[in-house]
């Protein structure tokens, strides 16, 4: 039995069922790509080097001065988010600058700041449409319609 049973609406079919649901999520590679990737943000000190990257592109060196941390460290992170392609790099002469993949990276802790802010100041939810800015949603991600890459 779901605990809250909020039917949701797919081109007027309603999903209620455990089975309609299950069916539409990801599948298990998709949700291990999904984990690994909050994995990879459950970190404070990889949230801060994601967070500065997200407004600044910078060298090893600035980013380890911005989060407080070595340069060894921020740079062993950094080839983890890079992995995962959280961060990528630019080669500039004997420099190397670091910023974010793309903008979902940042859109994502855009949200998890709104939802902070809503939690910590008490505000209702305004149920925002996912797709606002990339033209998908929720549902379309449910039912498949944005294929994420296999996981290799």
């Amino acid at each position: 039995m779901l605990k809250h049973q909020v039917p949701i609406e797919v081109d007027k079919v309603k999903i209620t069922s455990p089975a309609q649901i299950r069916s539409a999520l990801p599948d298990d590679d998709q949700m291990l790509q999904i984990a690994r990737n909050f994995q990879a943000l459950s970190d404070p000190t990889r949230c801060k080097i994601v967070l500065a990257l997200t407004r600044y592109e910078l060298k090893v060196t600035d980013l380890a001065s911005v989060v407080g941390a070595s340069t060894s460290l921020v740079s062993h992170h950094l080839k983890g988010l890079k992995d995962i392609r959280l961060v990528k790099f630019r080669r500039d002469g004997n420099s190397i600058y670091y910023s974010i993949d793309d903008a979902h990276v940042g859109n994502l802790f855009h949200e998890i700041l709104a939802h902070l802010e809503h939690v910590y100041r008490n505000l209702p939810d305004h149920r925002p449409q996912l797709g606002l800015i990339t033209g998908v949603t929720a549902i379309d991600t449910l039912q498949g319609a944005v294929q994420m890459p296999k996981s290799n």
